[in-house]
């Protein structure tokens, strides 16, 4: 878990950069600068950032103290000594310990969940698909969610365990997007992708909602599969009236699109939003090193970084 939650932390570096390079083009824009309102929301959403990188730190820092030893800075005197220890720090380094071992027993037995999916044994002779429908029926809970999910990765390229049939009659049996989403993408590292297909195709009816935070969501969703599918519904949203929907669609096509998909970025290059057209330029300097057959197959690594968290309690 703490190797997962180290790379969602290093996935929103490049985003807090982005949204500070975005803010610093709009004060420097002087009199061409958009209207107070617009630079009031970067900044906020700079500041969400910030409050969720810190948050992050907060919940990493009992990990890191307990499986890497870290110490705390000395506290000895100018002599060398050690300084007195005080009854609240001494309470302090006691509650940090156990958290951070609560936390790996957490780790240890969802790894052992995830195992326990994953294998067979004369003592349950229950299918992978069998397990997973009676773990989620008796609590489908986002723990439960993770560690399904996890478990159909980890078999991804064991089709004796987990057949494509099997895994398709998986897909049709769950209800949750994520996890739904997982068995597709893993689907198409075996090079199917008829079940991604049918997830993006799915999720499109939302990007014509009315409303622009269903079409923002909509928008979140396609960039997970990392399929460049998704990229082409996601194109049209591109020309959308709403600045937040025309961003997330930029952010979108740069996480499913390939070099054929430049051309629908192109326009927005010269757009007099700073924001937008700053956006674009980054979006066609990521794509320009894809070719047009890139994310037609889904890899391995775009799976892990999509795959829901297990998040000790």
């Amino acid at each position: 878990m703490n190797t997962i939650a180290q790379s969602r932390k290093i996935i929103l570096l490049p985003a807090l950069i982005g949204a500070a390079i975005t803010y610093g083009a709009l004060t420097l824009m002087g009199d061409d600068a958009p209207p107070r309102e617009q630079t009031v929301a970067l900044e906020n959403r700079i500041l969400e950032l910030e409050l969720s990188l810190a948050k992050k730190e907060r919940e990493l820092a009992g990990v890191r103290s307990f499986v890497f030893g870290f110490e705390s800075p000395s506290t000895a005197d100018s002599a060398g000594n050690p300084a007195p220890v005080s009854n609240s720090n001494k309470n302090s380094h006691v509650e940090l310990d156990n958290n951070a071992q609560a936390m790996q027993e957490a780790v240890a037995d969802n790894d052992q969940k995830v195992k326990a999916l994953s294998t067979t044994s004369d003592r349950d002779p229950r299918s992978f698909s069998d397990k997973v429908n009676d773990l989620l029926a008796l609590e489908p809970s986002e723990e439960n969610i993770a560690i399904a999910s996890k478990s159909v990765f980890d078999l991804a390229e064991n089709r004796e365990s987990l057949p494509d049939r099997a895994l398709e009659n998986l897909y049709q049996q769950q209800t949750n997007p994520d996890l739904k989403r997982v068995i597709a993408q893993v689907m198409s590292t075996r090079g199917d992708n008829s079940l991604i297909e049918k997830q993006i195709g799915d999720a499109q009816t939302d990007l014509k909602n009315t409303n622009p935070a269903v079409r923002q969501k909509a928008l979140v969703e396609l960039a997970k599969t990392h399929h460049a599918s998704a990229a082409n519904a996601i194109a049209p949203l591109l020309q959308d009236s709403d600045i937040g929907v025309k961003l997330d669609a930029l952010l979108a096509l740069r996480a499913t699109g390939n070099q054929s998909h430049i051309r629908l970025v192109e326009a927005l290059v010269d757009h007099p939003d700073p924001s937008v057209s700053w956006l674009a330029n980054d979006v066609i300097s990521n794509l320009q090193n894809l070719s047009d057959k890139a994310r037609t197959r889904i890899a391995s690594a775009d799976i892990v970084a999509e795959l829901p968290v297990l998040v000790a309690p």
